[in-house]
């Protein structure tokens, strides 16, 4: 996992044509992105008590509550925080536009529907560090559990005045919130429910890539003694390998497809080439500390805390304090975070008595990005699991 998803986006980029002019929606900004589909937004700041800002993107209504009304707000309406995985920001759950992105899908089906980032991508900074400085990046998805999501959460019962919200993580998102309740287990009860899917808790499949890239190769210290602080990838060099690699005809047929559905598992079939590449183009840096607690996490096969560094103790993150009624949702096709490895979890929620299901990502075989970009992703995951979050509302309330 640590050097995997990194390895996916740059490979991505070689499978689009080089006739595709990238479209405007490349460029706008995720409030930008919301307006132009018609709905209304807003933009919060969360700080984190370690520094960070955290801008959040709010959609307190749906498109016909911005026809009916030039101020609609969600007063009394249940919230819904979205928190996106590695690489990714709030951008994750509106690019797929109004019938596919799960951020419209929930906020037309009446819900207040907030986007949450985690320190490192573009929509956050810090009160006293700047991007350049080596401290910012002093961080794994330890930090996001102890600090982010705990802000996160914080900012939205703030704003709205409820008691409880509900949670859904995509990948690295939900990894933080078990490191979040083993670390401020007080936070399940600001919480109705978790929704976690293509949870990325325990990664034996990635084990002898990281065991490669973290002892052969020690990638991040060789890329720290040159002074790249996050791994990333430049803009213009993006642009490079999109127009000038894998002009394709069959993408079961491309050398650049084919490595990466052994990585994040194949589907085919669920590739839109025209919002590919502005995806791709829009994928944020990772800390190289995140990288390596997941190599960590693959190399021992524990869910272990960051606590003495990467080859430091193992120390396994106490799920026992989740109290939160779980859901895993895993993709069929996901080499990433595997089906066998989500029901190892699974079982261990259920002997906490916290798993309200696990289940697959509907009628088609999810590999791991399919989550976010799958051509039907509305259909297939998004419009059904909305009704999902209706039952556990129903089920569990918001008191």
């Amino acid at each position: 996992m640590a050097f995997i998803i990194p390895t996916v986006f740059v490979l991505c980029s070689c499978f689009i044509y080089s006739e595709t002019q990238m479209k405007k929606e490349a460029y706008m900004s995720v409030p930008q992105l919301i307006t132009s589909a018609g709905y209304p937004n807003e933009k919060h700041r969360a700080k984190t008590s370690d520094g960070y800002i955290l801008q959040m993107h709010r959609i307190p209504a749906g498109r016909r509550a911005t026809r009916r009304s030039d101020a609609p707000n969600a007063k009394g309406k249940k919230a819904i925080l979205i928190i996106h995985g590695l690489l990714g920001s709030s951008l994750d759950f509106v690019i797929m536009g109004p019938e596919r992105s799960l951020a419209y899908i929930l906020a037309d089906a009446g819900y207040d529907v907030w986007l949450g980032n985690l320190r490192g991508n573009m929509h956050t900074a810090h009160q006293t560090l700047h991007r350049n400085n080596t401290e910012f990046w002093a961080y794994s998805f330890e930090e996001h559990g102890k600090f982010d999501a705990p802000a996160m959460i914080d900012k939205v019962l703030e704003v709205t005045g409820l008691k409880k919200i509900l949670y859904i993580g995509y990948s690295m998102g939900t990894t933080t919130f078990f490191t979040m309740m083993s670390q401020r287990p007080e936070y399940n009860e600001k919480l109705v429910a978790f929704i976690a899917l293509a949870p990325a808790v325990y990664l034996d499949n990635a084990k002898f890539l990281s065991n490669m890239l973290l002892k052969t190769v020690n990638l991040p210290a060789t890329m720290r003694a040159r002074g790249v602080l996050s791994a990333t990838v430049d803009a213009n060099a993006l642009d490079f390998f999109m127009n000038s690699f894998c002009r394709i005809k069959e993408l079961e047929n491309d050398i650049c497809m084919r490595v990466i559905a052994g990585i994040v598992g194949e589907d085919y079939e669920q590739i839109d080439v025209e919002l590919m590449p502005i995806f791709l183009r829009r994928f944020q840096p990772a800390s190289w500390r995140q990288l390596e607690h997941f190599g960590k996490i693959a190399i021992t096969g524990v869910f272990t805390s960051w606590e003495d560094g990467l080859w430091g103790a193992v120390k396994s993150y106490n799920l026992s304090n989740v109290a939160t009624p779980v859901s895993l949702f895993y993709g069929e096709s996901d080499q990433l975070t595997e089906k066998s490895q989500v029901m190892r979890l699974a079982a261990e929620l259920k002997n906490m008595g916290v798993l309200e299901s696990v289940e697959p990502s509907g009628k088609w075989p999810f590999n791991h990005l399919d989550f976010v970009v799958a051509k039907n992703v509305g259909n297939i995951l998004n419009r059904p699991l909305t009704k999902y979050v209706q039952k556990l509302y129903n089920k569990y309330g918001t008191d």
